[in-house]
């Protein structure tokens, strides 16, 4: 899990990514664009980072929760688990929330 956590771009990165584009794709559908319109820092503490990232899409974008393959510019490919939480008449928005427990020295 330390791997799949370290190949990730930081909070950091995503937070100055914000209002930015990626290129989309989950399966054989079609890539699609996705620009990410939230960032929410929950808990950052020495014990754990959690936040969440707010993705928008068009209307017509099928609301499919899974594995999307994500291209940014910037930070590169990634794999998120997106989740669809709304729709109105800006998009569809997906929801990727990372909870990352830091190593304690024992």
């Amino acid at each position: 899990m330390e791997k799949i956590a370290a190949e990730l771009p930081s909070k950091r990165q995503f937070s100055a990514a914000l209002n930015s584009i990626f290129r989309a794709r989950v399966g054989e559908v079609e890539e699609f664009d996705i620009c990410l319109v939230g960032f929410d820092e929950m808990i950052s503490n020495e014990v754990q980072e959690n936040f969440s990232l707010l993705f928008r899409a068009s209307v017509e974008t099928p609301p499919s929760q899974g594995i999307y393959h994500l291209t940014h510019e910037a930070l590169g490919s990634m794999d998120l688990f997106l989740v669809p939480i709304k729709k109105d008449d800006s998009g569809l928005y997906f929801e990727a929330v990372f909870n990352l427990i830091k190593a304690v020295n024992a």
